[in-house]
């Protein structure tokens, strides 16, 4: 009987483990999806997230959008798109007209992004194997 408490004993006083952080740790390098003004609420910008928080799943990459808010003109786009290269977004994903259209018309102005352009009939998993070989490697 002696034993036994001196065994509940000894794992009582145990020191407890230090837990496991909660907050994800990602890499210093960025994803974002230039959306219409639904966000990604719907289809097919709600795809494409889903598609990109697989690439961040696997990669550590951060992920954001951003929705075309007002008028959905090229113009509009292309502020929201120079934001994005502001916030040095590695990749930029459009899918919507005005997104498509801010791409094309800005696309030589931002040789170190690169750009994708969805059509909306992209599955998530379409869109991740699109994406992810655009990662560059960790420790680059």
């Amino acid at each position: 009987m002696a034993v036994l408490l001196a065994v509940v004993s000894w794992f009582a006083w145990e020191p407890a483990k230090t837990p496991p952080p909660l907050a994800r740790q990602y890499r210093d390098y960025d994803i974002c999806l230039l959306t219409g003004e639904k966000g990604i609420s719907t289809a097919p910008a709600k795809t494409a997230w889903d598609g990109l928080e697989a690439v961040s799943d696997r990669t550590s990459v951060r992920v954001s959008y951003v929705a075309v808010m007002g008028e959905q003109t090229a113009a509009r786009a292309q502020q929201l798109l120079a934001s994005q290269v502001a916030q040095r977004c590695g990749v930029i994903v459009a899918v919507g007209d005005a997104p498509a259209a801010a791409v094309a018309a800005s696309r030589d102005r931002y040789p170190q992004v690169k750009f994708v352009v969805l059509k909306g009939s992209e599955s998530a998993a379409e869109v991740t194997n699109q994406v992810l070989p655009m990662v560059p490697p960790k420790g680059k």
